[in-house]
């Protein structure tokens, strides 16, 4: 078996093995958008007997960890054909990814696991999903009587024109501390103008404007075909995201103002939030989750520095067996940064480590868990990913790692 990147002429073999793994199997020539979508600098393919037999595609991303934005690797588009798995296919290019993201200074990644212990045993941590919630339009009714607001204006636009204008939006306001719903686990996509052309062709985008500044943007996909029944037509929000309340409500206003239109509104919200202080007479409404996300620390220093977390020095020794840089003992402190305190992080050599004490011993799993706050340390000590610990120590990790829930609605 080999590892490697493919060159531009191979483009038509991954995406014919991503249509046979994700979509509906058609011999019809394919357009060139879908080539054009693949980027060969973020291909690994593995390859039997002169044969491309399976494919990764990993993104460079930015994500907001904890408010910290990190350089993150979204592993997607991961397939074998059936007659060559259960032969180690996906585990060499998963270990071949972890070096393509060290070289490339992403310290943290992130996938939708096709099956979870499959990557748990890579080190990945569990981590939530999202959840989605489908509420009748008419619910949405109380925005419409709500009074214009003269200093806030409405543009609808076709999404494949949004590419910047969300990018800034999302970069100023998690400056800000300003983003909202929710920030912890956001992913600002780098994607290319072609694979976001591909990913958004058939989506709109509207955008609320103060001061010609956006405040408050949703991207969606709406069907309101003449030959569905009125119960049947939806819009569905791949995206939504504000900056307070008053923009959050222009945005539900815009959407409540296609009731003749469409039946019923679907979208993504955190887990946690109580939607229905944002309704009228809504009943009880349809949600669901999608699939959990996991998430796992590549570079440790990296994943660690800059967190905005207070705490006392820790001293923690790492294994790692699928990235051998994070093997070893690390210091993590904080120094203050203007008003906020942010974690400094300092790996010791074996010459220093001498009889250094340690405070805690931890897998990656146990690692990624804590950065990005997945589990309690409970759990943690419970799945024996943290070990040698006493209970004063566990108490300030406890307090210094507190859990939090990812809302990422942007998949990939």
């Amino acid at each position: 078996m080999k590892i490697r990147k493919i060159n531009n002429s191979e483009r038509l073999e991954i995406l014919k093995g991503d249509l046979y793994a994700y979509s509906r199997w058609t011999n019809q020539d394919l357009p060139r958008s879908h080539l054009t979508a693949i980027n060969p600098e973020e291909v690994l393919a593995a390859e039997i007997d002169g044969k491309i037999v399976a494919a990764l595609q990993c993104f460079s991303f930015q994500q907001s960890v904890r408010g910290n934005l990190k350089t993150m690797g979204g592993i997607g588009g991961v397939w074998t054909y059936p007659e060559y798995r259960n032969q180690g296919c996906v585990k060499a290019l998963m270990k071949s990814a972890f070096l393509e993201m060290r070289m490339q200074g992403i310290c943290v990644s992130m996938l939708t696991p096709f099956k979870e212990s499959f990557y748990g045993a890579l080190g990945y941590a569990i981590a939530n999903a999202t959840h989605e919630i489908n509420i009748p339009v008419s619910s949405l009714e109380n925005y419409l009587r709500l009074p214009n607001s003269a200093n806030l204006t409405c543009d609808r636009i076709p999404a494949t024109e949004v590419k910047d204008i969300l990018s800034n939006f999302l970069y100023e306001n998690l400056r800000s501390q300003t983003l909202q719903p929710h920030s912890h686990g956001l992913v600002i996509t780098n994607f290319t103008y072609d694979q976001w052309w591909h990913l958004h062709r058939q989506k709109l985008c509207v955008v609320i404007k103060r001061e010609r500044q956006p405040v408050a943007i949703a991207i969606y996909a709406i069907d309101s075909s003449g030959n569905l029944p009125m119960r049947d037509r939806q819009i569905e929000i791949s995206s939504i995201f504000w900056t307070d309340i008053e923009s959050r409500d222009r945005l539900l206003q815009f959407f409540a103002s296609h009731r003749d239109q469409i039946h019923s509104l679907k979208m993504p919200v955190p887990l946690g939030e109580n939607v229905h202080t944002w309704l009228s007479n809504a009943g009880r409404l349809d949600s669901s989750m999608t699939e959990p996300w996991m998430v796992r620390a590549i570079d440790i220093v990296g994943a660690l520095h800059g967190l905005p977390i207070a705490c006392e020095p820790f001293t923690f020794a790492l294994s790692d067996p699928y990235c051998h840089w994070n093997d070893g003992v690390f210091r993590i402190c904080s120094d203050l940064n203007g008003d906020c305190s942010q974690l400094t992080v300092k790996r010791y050599g074996n010459c220093d480590i001498g009889n250094l004490a340690i405070d805690f011993r931890a897998t990656i799993a146990g690692m990624s868990a804590l950065v990005y706050g997945t589990q309690r340390v409970s759990e943690l000590l419970q799945k024996q990913w943290i070990t040698e610990i006493n209970s004063e120590t566990c108490e300030r990790l406890e307090k210094c790692f507190t859990p939090c829930l990812i809302y990422n609605p942007f998949k990939f």
